[in-house]
């Protein structure tokens, strides 16, 4: 319309007629600016549904942004509005602002750490007070002092402290201008600007009452344990082990001493800003003010024998069994996947050993004298000799148990055993499920290897199920990451929580080393990443950029692609649950529904705006009425007549000069009455016999209902109200129609003419009464027979623009008369496309003139 527009001006400046022109040009330029802010802020609206529907991360900050464009400019909506309407509509304003202050509201609200203590003894710990102390440190509180299991004892540093510190020491403003420089995709930035982070914090010096704080509180275990006694500092981040696991993202520092306790704690702090802890957070819907550092210190526990024990099977394949894994000395090498460890499988039920797998452990990890630990050879006699026996293993489980059942769910259990053999709670946290498509984990383990296809390896354990083909990527250090491409499969040496911030563009994970219960094997289940672990020899004997096939879950590597096995990664939506999420979700709620459907109803009004998408509905209905002198009902319409043309919906016309017949009536006209060429053209399609206006698509008509839809297709005076007013802005060559039909819209401007230069059809849909996928699905749908049209086409979410330029006037009228037809066709879809793999074959019925969709099985049933 504003091409149209354009020319409709400057045809008055050449013809030299005045009396009003500077009023009538006035007119045209704010109804010209009002459509450009309506067509932007309906792709504001699509933009923020997709942000949530495309299953990529996204960030507070970016939610915000689009929250404050969108209500800026239909703010300025609401102003255009008022100047071409002489200010009739004052209510826009504030309902506009009512609106934009909810949205606002919960988006800018920073997560608050309440001001507090700066540290708390473990005894006076439990789950409630995971907000101040994280959930590590809540959860060892609850294992200890509810549930009566025997733990470390020790105390947690604050949320409150660690924010206390970054405030003091002026560092919160510096952290904040570089993490708005992050882009999590760009690994080498990623880990430059992280590095410059945790350098300041090192550096910086602690307040004073929280460096007394700490001394007070390891001279109490002094007194209990002795001068010489040592503290694991851990990170106890807030949302660390809740919906997400955070598992491996932060930093822990083994065998502190009293004199090395504050560096140790800057440490930890500094962990929430390495590349994989940004890299998690931003991927799992964490915004930087949702993960505070709470740090948790607590006993060094001289470990004998060291693990992890998962109270349930995370990866989905329904076993119901205790998983213990275990190494010599402490656990570090078990949850970072460095070591071999002893495998164990015990019944819940009656605590039967099922399973019993002994490794070869050559080495172990051990306390220093002074602070730190080291790495020992296993004496030769101990190497292949079980870490746990028998009753320590039921003894454990039964641990286990007694936990699960203390919190209502399966559990992710770190455990030492002390020199005495007694047995320690580390940690408990929500064992983190996997996120693989559910037919993946219902693969039957050691199925048979597919016929034909050349086993290149075989074993191992699947610690995230799935399969996967490409380019194998053999990573040598962490310090390749930045060099890792797209679409590899990754091999390695072990398991490593470094390998995070590269999740997002690998396909799969094989390594030698590694433990299904290790922090890997956890990320990788939550990132949906098939995953291999304890595949010996994998990085020998797979070439780098060989081409393979990883199926995890039957432990098979083949050599080539399986194309039955070569599967995209489902989508996942990591964010889905997270503070990030939530916020959006919401702001979405006050900003894409749409009540004011129906302009006659008595809602329709500012006051009635419940949504953003409500005023701009608004706007663009009074905008119209403004712009062609409607009024507010059909026989107040001067500026228009009413086209009557068997279609259950409210068409007014609009004749710019040449549209409708010099005889024309003036108030209501029929088809045999319209001259444009695209109107004519597109009302052929329209009217096709073919095409059903009333009722469901892909279903028989009977009853009652045949006998409304076929009256109303045959009886030139049957009425019909589908929808608001549909309004058509037509001249003997132009034609804008813009049609609201229910939930969803549709615009179509072209140029129908002689001249080929100036020809084009320009079409947009949006919107639906399903949900966001279902909508997208039709989009999608559209987009495809706009494409085999000849359009050029862009989507995003529910709303498709298609554009075609430069044909004869006898093409674009028949291709007119097809984006009639689909205008009737696509009418329902959107609640009837529930898989992607259904859009072809509608595509290819809808050119074989089925418009309606039926189904042989649906004439077959049709009587006589």
């Amino acid at each position: 319309m504003l091409k149209f527009l354009n020319m409709l001006l400057r045809g008055d400046k050449e013809t030299g007629r005045s009396g009003d022109t500077e009023a009538v040009k006035r007119k045209y330029g704010l109804f010209k600016s009002l459509l450009i802010k309506n067509n932007r802020a309906l792709e504001l609206l699509t933009e923020f549904e997709h942000l949530l529907y495309e299953n990529k991360p996204f960030t507070l900050d970016q939610v915000l942004a689009l929250s404050e464009d969108l209500i800026s400019l239909v703010y300025d909506l609401a102003e255009d509005l008022n100047a071409l309407s002489n200010g009739k509509y004052p209510g826009l304003f504030d309902a506009t602002e009512r609106i934009g202050v909810s949205v606002l509201r919960d988006l800018v609200h920073r997560k608050r750490i309440r001001k507090g203590e700066l540290i708390l003894p473990l005894r006076t710990l439990s789950a409630e007070l995971a907000d101040e102390v994280g959930g590590k440190a809540a959860n060892l509180g609850e294992v200890a002092n509810r549930a009566g299991l025997p733990t470390p004892q020790g105390f947690a540093v604050s949320a409150y402290a660690c924010q206390h510190f970054l405030k003091a020491s002026g560092l919160n403003e510096r952290i904040e201008r570089r993490m708005r420089r992050i882009d999590v995709k760009d690994t080498e930035k990623l880990m430059a600007i992280c590095g410059e982070i945790q350098a300041m914090i090192l550096a910086a010096e602690l307040p004073d009452e929280l460096a007394q704080g700490m001394a007070r509180l390891m001279d109490e275990l002094a007194r209990l344990y002795g001068p010489d006694v040592r503290v694991s500092v851990r990170s106890s981040a807030t949302c660390e082990d809740s919906e997400a696991t955070f598992a491996g993202q932060h930093a822990t520092v083994l065998n502190v001493s009293a004199a090395s306790l504050g560096q140790a704690w800057k440490e930890v702090v500094a962990s929430t800003f390495t590349p994989r802890a940004v890299y998690y957070r931003r991927s799992m819907g964490y915004s930087d003010d949702d993960v505070v550092m709470a740090v948790l210190c607590v006993t060094m526990v001289d470990a004998r024998a060291s693990g992890v024990m998962y109270t349930g099977d995370p990866t989905g394949t329904g076993q119901d069994d205790i998983l213990i894994s275990a190494a010599w000395g402490l656990g570090v090498s078990v949850v970072e996947g460095s070591a071999s460890t002893d495998f164990y499988s015990v019944r819940r039920v009656d605590s039967t050993l099922l399973r019993h797998e002994v490794a070869q452990k050559a080495a172990r990890l051990r306390l220093r004298a002074e602070d730190g630990i080291r790495e020992e050879p296993v004496p030769e006699a101990e190497r292949a000799v079980p870490c746990l026996d028998e009753a320590k293993i039921k003894q454990l489980a039964a641990y286990g148990v007694r936990l699960e059942e203390h919190y209502g769910q399966p559990l992710d259990i770190e455990w030492a055993q002390d020199q005495n053999g007694r047995l320690f709670i580390l940690q408990a946290r929500p064992l983190g499920a996997t996120r693989a498509d559910k037919s993946e984990c219902a693969l039957a383990p050691e199925a048979e290897p597919i016929p034909g296809c050349e086993i290149l390896l075989r074993g191992g354990e699947m610690a995230a199920p799935g399969s996967a083909a490409g380019p194998a990527y053999i990573l040598t250090s962490d310090h390749n990451l930045a060099a890792v491409p797209q679409g590899v499969i990754l091999v390695a040496r072990q398991t490593s929580p470094t390998y995070v911030p590269v999740l997002g563009r690998i396909r799969a994970i094989i390594t030698e080393v590694g433990s299904v219960t290790g922090h890997m094997a956890s990320v990788a289940r939550e990132f949906g990443v098939p995953t291999l672990v304890g595949l010996a020899d994998a990085t020998r004997t797979i070439a780098p950029g060989e081409d393979i096939t990883l199926d995890a879950t039957n432990h098979i590597v083949y050599r080539g692609v399986v194309p039955e096995l070569a599967r995209d990664r489902a989508c996942v939506n990591l964010m889905k649950g997270s503070p990030v999420y939530k916020a959006a979700q919401e702001a979405l709620k006050r900003m894409a529904p749409l009540t004011l459907t129906d302009p006659k109803a008595l809602n329709f009004s500012p006051e009635g705006c419940r949504s953003l998408h409500d005023v701009i509905r608004f706007v663009h209905e009074m905008a119209m009425r403004e712009m062609f002198d409607i009024g507010d009902t059909m026989e107040d319409a001067k500026g228009a007549v009413r086209l009557r043309a068997g279609l259950p919906m409210n068409i007014l016309v609009v004749d710019m000069g040449g549209g409708l017949t010099p005889t024309a009536p003036k108030k209501l006209v029929a088809l045999e009455h319209v001259k444009s060429a695209p109107f004519q053209a597109l009302l052929h399609g329209m009217t096709d016999p073919g095409v059903r206006w009333l009722g469901g698509v892909g279903v028989s008509l009977t009853g009652f209902a045949s006998i409304v839809a076929e009256s109303l297709m045959t009886n030139p005076d049957a009425d019909g109200s589908m929808g608001g007013p549909s309004y058509a802005v037509v001249s003997d060559h132009y034609l804008n129609f813009n049609t609201r039909l229910g939930y969803h819209f549709a615009v179509v401007d072209s140029f129908c003419g002689p001249s080929i230069n100036d020809n084009y059809i320009a079409f947009s849909f949006k919107g639906g009464a399903a949900d966001i996928a279902r909508r997208s699905r039709r989009a999608n749908l559209i987009a495809q027979i706009l494409k085999r049209l000849g359009f050029k086409t862009e989507i995003k979410g529910d709303m498709v623009h298609g554009v075609i330029k430069k044909h004869t006037e006898s093409d674009l009228k028949q291709k007119l008369d097809m984006v009639g037809r689909l205008l009737g066709a696509m009418r329902l879809l959107d609640m009837l496309l529930s898989d992607d793999g259904q859009i072809g074959w509608y595509v290819d019925e809808f050119f074989k003139g089925n418009y309606t969709f039926a189904r042989p099985e649906d004439a077959a049933q049709k009587p006589g």
